[in-house]
């Protein structure tokens, strides 16, 4: 069934601007008119049926054809080459068993998007200092702005109306990442799901809170390394709610080498994390209320550590990836969790190159 975009006339592309803005076409950011020859060159480069309709995008339920796909992408400033990697988000994001719908809740989420695999390279995804942006990676930043076009124009998810959230996410104007892999000393993260390595993926998840954790390297050993690690599970918290939980923690490059010089592959590192968060997390602040003295330098004071049960995690809900500038001093790690929901954490997707 043909699902074919709207088509405006405008009498030149000055004006475009001021029109999307009147249309409501734009969260509030300037955008790129999607003019025909863009969006069919955009098309032809996936070489599929523009009305093709991969699935309903909420909180609107509206069709995603890839031609109102190929708009949006044009409108964030994507090169069409960057086109499979937004399609395979969309196909996450239209996903019945993520069931991303952020209007059950007045708290704050974002669709974050996570690209791995050689297409990461490919593309130039920016995946070192200052990952998470602003980096000047063009790949980073214009295709998590077109999946936030995507969920605004064919989700319409407009605050006020359809989002209830009362105070938003600020990483929603753009939430994607590529993972490092030149330097990483793992296979790609979406080996994991069982894709193989030399396949490229994009993974979504709901997420909620994120943190960054520190590790000085050369004064701690790997199982202090580990419950500080673990301590990024209590600073995000434990959802409560129906549905199952996820945590992805963006390790550094250093930190990422450091482990495997150890002896530690992926797989180990995530059920230690799991094993520490459940059994032997330790709060600082906590003891400070209780009135005990606090230690000068609390990475030497594990020998005392006290166990504290915030929830029990499983390794299949902690998901490691490598990214972030390296720094032979501190391991550094980002930790995000996933905003509570019914249905999957994340979904992950092979990338296609073309239909």
């Amino acid at each position: 069934m043909m699902q074919r975009a709207e088509i405006h006339h405008v009498d030149s592309h000055d004006n475009f601007v001021e029109l999307a803005y009147e249309q409501g076409w734009t969260d509030g950011l300037p955008v790129f008119p999607p003019t025909r020859k863009l969006v069919e060159a955009m098309i032809a480069y996936v070489g599929r049926d523009p009305g093709e309709v991969l699935g309903t995008v909420f909180p609107g339920d509206g069709e995603a054809s890839i031609e109102k796909i190929a708009a949006n992408c044009v409108m964030a400033g994507c090169r069409p080459e960057y086109f499979p990697v937004v399609l395979a988000a969309v196909e996450c994001i239209v996903d019945q068993t993520l069931l991303l719908n952020p209007t059950q809740s007045t708290g704050a989420s974002g669709v974050f998007t996570l690209v791995s695999g050689p297409i990461v390279g490919t593309l130039k995804f920016h995946t070192r200092e200052w990952l998470f942006g602003p980096n000047g990676g063009r790949a980073n930043a214009t295709i998590g702005r077109a999946i936030r076009l995507v969920l605004w124009n064919i989700g319409h998810g407009y605050p006020g109306k359809l989002l209830k959230g009362t105070m938003g996410h600020p990483a929603t104007w753009s939430y994607c990442i590529g993972e490092e892999q030149e330097i990483s000393p793992w296979e790609p993260v979406h080996v994991d799901m069982g894709l193989a390595a030399t396949d490229s993926a994009v993974t979504v998840m709901k997420a909620g809170e994120q943190t960054q954790l520190t590790v000085p390297l050369n004064t701690v050993g790997f199982n202090e390394c580990i419950t500080l690690l673990a301590r990024g599970i209590g600073r995000l918290g434990i959802p409560t709610s129906a549905g199952k939980r996820g945590y992805i923690f963006v390790l550094n490059p250093s930190l990422a080498q450091a482990f495997a010089r150890a002896g530690y592959n992926r797989m180990q590192v995530r059920a230690a994390i799991a094993e520490r968060a459940r059994r032997h997390m330790y709060d600082w602040q906590h003891d400070r209320h209780d009135d005990a003295v606090p230690c000068a330098d609390p990475f030497t004071a594990f020998a005392s550590e006290r166990p504290v049960f915030v929830g029990r995690v499983t390794p299949e809900e902690i998901i490691i990836v490598v990214g972030g500038g390296e720094s032979a001093q501190m391991g550094q790690c980002v930790a995000i969790a996933s905003r509570s929901s019914v249905g999957q954490p994340l979904v992950t997707k092979k990338i296609r190159s073309t239909g």
